[in-house]
């Protein structure tokens, strides 16, 4: 069934954008186990080591079903525009243990739950004092094996994320801004709807404020939250996953990588079309300073032309560069 969100012009005016490692530490666990999610994610899947978060993902699975419920508390929303993972499970550490009962409950009453996560959930229901720490040190395993090794690159994304999204707010207005996000999402009369144009069930959420949160490993969903005491949010895929990930073994022509190198050649296949250096590290998994150096000497030998984009530089190959090749 559809869900709309109705806003009010304050929760408009004050909308705001955030970034969390712990939401993108438990879509990543999500995304393990969801082969829907994986196509962009080959490289990650491959990289990460299963059998370390093997036991903590068995401690978390009853609360992330699909179908069925998440605690909220699992999982907080940031209360600015970014935080760190320590931020985060201090937060969830601190949740009182009533709120930790009500919602495990509701996880055990979901008309949804498979008989085997009732069981699990029972079971941890039992001490809620003993799961919520179990919990935290669950996340923290999954954090440290799933996202850490990665993060710098995927909070490069997700910032690269907003900043496009907040351009696109003050230049083309709210509507464009809020249909770009997903194509599932349209906002029309001062409503917010997911999931098409019929209606479906409205959660009427004037006066709470408006939370938009890009995220890596969430593709290719989109995910209210919408229950106190959170601001109402909306977890929508960023922009750009498919270059967050270095490709496949690289091939460059045998003579052309002889000639400039390996990491050189593999940067001028790369630029038929514009890139950033920062898209161009996360493409080919080099560091940031490597990545300018050899476009520094692509440029030196007229193989790269280069331009400043606002804060940004794009790069691409040269007629030169591409003869060379032989593209």
């Amino acid at each position: 069934m559809p869900l709309e969100l109705r806003l009010g012009t304050a929760d408009v005016a004050g909308l705001r954008f955030a970034r969390s490692p712990l939401w993108e530490t438990m879509e990543a666990l999500r995304t393990l186990g969801d082969p829907r999610r994986q196509a962009f994610h080959l490289f990650w899947l491959r990289s990460v080591d299963r059998a370390a978060v093997a036991a903590a993902a068995r401690e978390l699975a009853p609360l992330i079903p699909t179908p069925g419920y998440t605690p909220d508390f699992l999982i907080p929303i940031p209360t600015g525009p970014t935080t760190t993972v320590d931020d985060d499970l201090a937060t969830v550490a601190a949740t009182p243990l009533q709120v930790v009962e009500r919602e495990l409950r509701i996880c055990l009453t979901s008309s949804r739950a498979a008989p085997h996560v009732a069981v699990a959930v029972r079971a941890l229901l039992a001490d809620p004092a003993a799961t919520l720490r179990r919990v935290v040190a669950a996340q923290r395993t999954c954090w440290d094996h799933l996202v850490r090794p990665y993060w710098a690159a995927v909070d490069d994304l997700l910032a690269d994320d907003i900043a496009h999204r907040a351009a696109v707010l003050a230049g083309a207005g709210l509507a464009t801004a809020l249909d770009g996000l997903h194509a599932n999402l349209s906002w029309t009369d001062g409503v917010l709807r997911f999931g098409g144009t019929a209606h479906g069930f409205t959660d009427d959420v004037r006066g709470r404020g408006l939370v938009l949160m890009p995220s890596v490993f969430a593709w290719p969903n989109v995910i209210a939250v919408t229950d106190p005491p959170w601001q109402p949010t909306v977890i929508y895929p960023a922009r750009g996953v498919g270059t967050l990930w270095p490709p496949g073994p690289a091939r460059p022509a045998g003579a052309l990588g002889e000639l400039l190198g390996t990491s050189r050649a593999r940067l001028l296949a790369e630029l038929a079309v514009e890139a950033s250096t920062s898209t161009l590290a996360r493409r080919l998994g080099l560091g940031l300073p490597t990545t300018s150096v050899h476009l520094r000497v692509l440029r030196a030998a007229g193989l790269v032309t280069a331009r400043r984009a606002g804060r940004e530089v794009l790069h691409r190959r040269t007629a030169l560069g591409a003869t060379l090749g032989g593209w």
